[in-house]
């Protein structure tokens, strides 16, 4: 089997990868907070040797790994009291299923039992790392540029807000949620700055979007035709060789 099949398909692998990365992106293109996928390549060289001291190199392409692009969105002013966009750095601290996670998301609400949740139910952390919560029949809740969060003027408590040494290595947790790792340090909790009224929305650009996904459609049907040559190729000199016996 000629081992141009296996160039070409690996190229068609990797394009894949970026197809589902582009398509994600532009999937949460509204998407509040949501980072943008990047897929980054990489070759491998293969060499073998051949009689010798000849030699052949064949190069594989295969995706080194989907990276998230942490720079901050557009800030957009939706003057719903329980919207924050965060100023600068920082994250805000939110309870799953799977530990504690951190999210640029403000786009908060409030749940049926009075926890502060995100837009997905996630409990929102207060500084003492606990779900915050309000009465459920509270008439005025509001939030401050600084994290506290007040009820019909009374301070209740204050967000959980953090920030990394080194945030752009944060690994992506689903399309909203971020994980802290031994390259991005764990979270130290810092000073919140917020812009109350408003939401960072997604750093995608659709028009960008659109035209990786034509360039990356491309790439892939070329690459699957090319294996499909190589396919043919093998089939006819298989069966010359049939022939020829």
């Amino acid at each position: 089997m000629s081992t141009g099949i296996w160039v070409a398909a690996s190229g068609a692998s990797a394009q894949m990868t970026a197809l589902d990365a582009t398509s994600n992106n532009l999937a949460n293109a509204q998407t509040p907070a949501y980072k943008a996928d990047r897929t980054v390549f990489q070759e491998h060289l293969a060499s073998a040797m051949l009689a010798g001291s000849a030699q052949t190199q064949m190069r594989y392409a295969s995706v080194a790994e989907v990276a998230a692009d942490h720079s901050a969105g557009p800030v957009k002013v939706t003057g719903r009291p329980l919207d924050v966009a965060i100023s600068g750095e920082g994250y805000f601290a939110v309870r799953t299923p799977q530990g504690e996670r951190y999210t640029r998301a403000g786009n908060f609400q409030l749940g049926p039992s009075g926890d502060l949740t995100t837009a997905e139910g996630y409990p929102v952390l207060d500084s003492g790392r606990q779900p915050l919560t309000v009465p459920p029949d509270a008439q005025d809740v509001a939030l401050s540029d600084d994290g506290t969060v007040t009820v019909n003027g009374e301070e209740m408590g204050a967000l959980r807000f953090v920030r990394f040494v080194n945030p752009l290595a944060l690994e992506k947790d689903g399309n909203l949620m971020l994980r802290p790792n031994q390259f991005s340090g764990a979270a130290q909790v810092t000073e919140a700055k917020l812009h109350v009224g408003a939401l960072e929305m997604p750093n995608v650009s659709v028009v960008k979007g659109m035209t990786d996904l034509v360039s990356v459609t491309r790439a892939f049907e070329s690459l699957q035709r090319a294996v499909e040559v190589f396919s043919e190729l093998d089939r006819r000199a298989a069966t010359d060789i049939m022939g020829a016996r």
